[in-house]
């Protein structure tokens, strides 16, 4: 009977080992590393070598003198780079949506007694058309600096690096190569467009609670009176209070009996139309993302649940954190689930309070999940469908006879087609920017404008 051997690291190569000993002993605690880059000047200096002794002559000795000083320049050269050249990237907004732009700064700081005639900047961020690639020459004691940026293109979780500075000597011996191994996590958001004239639930907020809540615009309760403040608009002054405390006195409003809202988004699969910019999945985070941003403009608690291969749950919040993490699960989301609505919703079920109000966008024909959806409005939970039309985004199936079928079973139902949302953002960004070159005389140029094509 055969037995597995169990693998065996193989062993360092014996250049491997030459090559590290030969770092330490050049650059000591330097971060960088010494390769080289060509070896066919070894190859000349073995076989100079070779002629000096076999046949011995002054030419013999005068060139393998030459090669080898060509060398030494070129080794010190390296050495001094790869412990002084130093490279910086630091990302300039740490918030960017789709249509935004990204935008680093870069710096080349060289501290080396020798010039950086070339370094190579190696970036391996996975960026969507965000590329780092540049080259650029450091004067002794000077600095680089320059920025890099492009426009966001879709959504999701990237990493801008690890990267990677590569120069070396003018004769191309050897290459210094010094690593930035830590990555920066960025998120891109969805934009925020104009949603569809689409009326928010009102849902049934629970008294006691409600009471509790004190908000920071008008609204059509008025639960007490404080203190004026100077930013406060002169129409909330309740003046009875203050003509009777001889003092200005506003009206402190309480959050209107509207109860949350929570976006259910169908994220299976096998529902979806379409890819990219032009399918369901992202129209349908498009469409939640402004809903949320309408929804808590009006001081509603707002919530979000997915149920994709990795389950995207926020409950219910208010303020503007609220919307970041809402805008950040949408940025995740991913419509790649096998979990279908009908089961989405009775998940959704356990974890919905009664009173509460429900938005559910799907681009689902099917009618096997409305038993479930009848069963949310029995528990409490108002439900409102928003159908992603089946025909506008090129697939089979009839969103408008689901609409009827919702309708006469007493619930509210919508259709949004592609289109509704208007031009897509990332369309037109690339319009929107100015773009600047500096002159060797220290004037700014424009070279974009924003109306150019």
């Amino acid at each position: 009977m055969w037995h597995n051997a169990p693998m065996v690291a193989a062993p360092p190569r014996l250049w491997d080992k030459w090559a590290d000993r030969a770092n330490r002993a050049l650059l000591g605690n330097a971060p960088a590393r010494l390769t080289v880059r060509r070896r066919l000047p070894f190859l000349w200096l073995a076989g100079l070598l070779a002629g000096a002794l076999l046949l011995p002559d002054r030419i013999w000795t005068t060139l393998l003198v030459a090669v080898l000083g060509l060398m030494l320049v070129a080794l010190l050269w390296a050495r001094s780079l790869a412990r002084g050249l130093e490279a910086e990237r630091r990302l300039q907004y740490g918030w960017v949506a789709v249509g935004d732009r990204l935008e680093e700064e870069f710096t080349l700081v060289n501290r080396a007694g020798l010039p950086a005639l070339w370094v190579e900047i190696q970036d391996e961020s996975n960026v969507p058309g965000y590329r780092v690639g540049a080259v650029r020459a450091v004067g002794t004691g000077d600095r680089a600096r320059w920025r890099q940026g492009s426009i966001c293109s879709r959504r999701g979780q990237y990493h801008l690096g690890p990267w990677a500075i590569i120069s070396g000597d003018p004769f191309g011996i050897f290459q210094v190569t010094r690593r930035y191994d830590a990555a920066e996590e960025i998120i891109i958001h969805p934009p925020i467009h104009a949603a569809p004239a689409i009326p928010l639930p009102p849902g049934r907020a629970e008294g006691r609670a409600r009471s509790r809540e004190r908000v920071r615009r008008a609204t059509v309760n008025a639960a007490t009176v404080r203190d004026y403040h100077i930013d406060d608009p002169y129409r909330w002054i309740h003046w009875p209070t203050s003509a009777r405390r001889d003092a200005l006195y506003v009206r402190q409003f309480e959050r209107d009996a509207a109860g949350d809202i929570w976006l259910l988004l169908d994220a299976q699969a096998a529902t979806q139309l379409g890819e990219g910019a032009a399918g369901t999945e992202e129209y349908a985070v498009l469409l939640a993302a402004s809903l949320a941003a309408r929804a808590l403009g009006e001081t509603r608690g707002v919530g979000l649940a997915a149920y994709g291969r990795a389950p995207q749950i926020v409950t219910p919040g208010l303020g503007e954190g609220q919307q970041w993490r809402i805008l950040r699960a949408l940025a995740l989301l991913q419509a790649d689930g096998e979990i279908d609505l009908a089961r989405a919703l009775r998940e959704f079920g356990d974890t919905a309070r009664r009173g509460a109000a429900a938005i559910i966008i799907t681009p689902s024909a099917d009618t096997a999940w409305l038993p479930e959806l009848t069963s949310l409005d029995r528990r409490g939970i108002e439900c409102h469908v928003l159908l992603l039309d089946r025909e506008s985004f090129g697939g089979a199936g009839h969103s408008e006879g689901l609409r009827r079928t919702i309708n006469l079973l007493g619930g509210r139902c919508a259709v949004v087609r592609r289109g509704d949302l208007g031009r897509p953002l990332v369309e037109s960004a690339h319009h929107g920017f100015w773009e600047f070159k500096v002159t060797g005389t220290g004037k700014a140029v424009a070279v974009r404008r924003p109306q150019d094509g």
